[in-house]
């Protein structure tokens, strides 16, 4: 039996209100959760492999929300209670899905976890790319990093990588206002009575999305997970701004991302030349956002910023001339001849005779590479996560 046709033999009864009724009486350590929140069955969100959601009623306060109805018989519970834990614990922040309560049903139920949560239907942050057919205005961009990196920051704050950051894991209400969502991948570090997260020890394995995973991630030999949340908002902005993503895969076996190692180690900007590489320049970028972004795509990743200097950063600030004596050593600026970062400028130039270049019926190509036509941009597509201590990412395969 396919998880919709499972989901509907379950979840519909007589009426919604029958249906409620039978699973709150079969669930006794989850009376109060079938009693407080009603959910209405006919109104389905989305559904996937592991389950569905389907609309939800905070029926003390009227709140109109979700409930994620997951059979733990295709996904761990382990899992499930891990992503629970996790959204529990950054619970507070604007920008952050909100978790309403949580729990199994009982007796004949007892497979079934359901998760109530913040109704977010406004669609991914993903979607604003293919609703504009491509980049954002800058102005749209710069608000969704705002709200993007408030919420990482309070996550930070709290110790909680998250580790999977991308597009489609940020979803926007009626209001237009970002959540993050999906911690099923995350990581806690320690934090002490004083606030001092304890980073210390690498995390080890890898997970995450293929082109937003940091390059110390896929190399699978320990990393620090806040420094690799810098890179994949890195990628995120930088494809709100241009459409594509900045490689396919930040590996060697990705041509770009060899190209982009060569060009960190000469001290140019990764931003022109990544749009060198397709005949493109910055033009179209304020000097502050390409400064941001290069500062997040650094290969190493104790040259990336903290949340805290993205802050402060004045593409998320709105500050429009930063002090550079102010700012953290982690944010590399040119100095005061910074101010035309943002212009295209004839050094730059030299890396666009060292990529392909592209023309509408094929085109040139360096002596590195034996393809005829030219490799195509990594554009932007939804991807899968990987990994995760149990070889599997907590994606609900659908969203709400």
């Amino acid at each position: 039996m396919g998880a919709a046709t499972f989901l509907r033999t379950v979840l519909q009864g007589r009426s919604s209100a029958s249906s409620e009724s039978e699973m709150a009486s079969a669930a006794s350590s989850s009376e109060d959760l079938f009693e407080r929140y009603g959910i209405d069955h006919t109104k389905r969100f989305g559904e996937g492999g592991y389950g569905a959601t389907f609309a939800a009623q905070d029926r003390k306060t009227g709140e109109a929300i979700v409930v994620k109805v997951i059979d733990t018989r295709k996904m761990k519970l382990a899992l499930i209670q891990k992503e629970c834990q996790f959204l529990e614990t950054v619970k507070g922040n604007e920008h952050i899905i909100k978790i309403h309560a949580h729990g199994l049903g009982q007796n004949k139920h007892s497979h079934l976890y359901f998760i109530f949560m913040e109704r977010a239907s406004g669609g991914e942050l993903f979607d604003q790319l293919t609703t504009h057919n491509g980049p954002l205005p800058e102005k749209a961009a710069q608000q969704f990093m705002r709200e993007l990196v408030d919420g990482v920051a309070h996550c930070h704050k709290l110790g909680v990588a998250h580790r999977d950051l991308k597009l489609e894991n940020v979803l926007l209400n009626d209001a237009g206002v970002l959540k993050v969502i999906d911690f099923g991948l995350s990581h806690q570090y320690a934090v002490s009575a004083d606030g001092q997260v304890d980073r210390s020890k690498p995390i080890e394995g890898f997970c995450g999305s293929k082109s937003y995973a940091a390059p110390e991630v896929l190399l699978g030999r320990g990393y620090d997970g806040f420094q690799a949340d810098m890179w994949s908002l890195g990628v995120c902005l930088f494809g709100l701004l241009n459409g594509f993503f900045p490689v396919d895969e930040a590996k060697p076996t990705d041509w770009r991302y060899q190209k982009l190692v060569k060009s960190q180690e000469q001290g140019r900007s990764s931003v022109a030349t990544i749009l060198g590489w397709y005949k493109k320049t910055p033009a179209h970028l304020s000097d502050n956002a390409v400064n941001l972004l290069d500062a997040l795509l650094s290969i190493n990743p104790l040259r990336r910023p903290s949340i805290q200097d993205v802050l402060a950063h004045p593409f998320v600030s709105g500050i429009e001339q930063p002090n550079y004596d102010e700012m953290s050593d982690s944010l590399h600026y040119r100095g005061a001849g910074m101010q035309q970062y943002g212009a295209f400028t004839a050094d730059d130039m030299e890396i666009i005779d060292d990529g392909p270049v592209y023309r509408s019926l094929g085109g040139g190509f360096d002596d590195e590479f034996d393809a005829v036509e030219p490799p195509p941009m990594p554009g932007l597509a939804r991807q899968a996560a990987f990994g995760g201590s149990d070889g599997m990412s907590l994606a609900l395969d659908f969203t709400f």
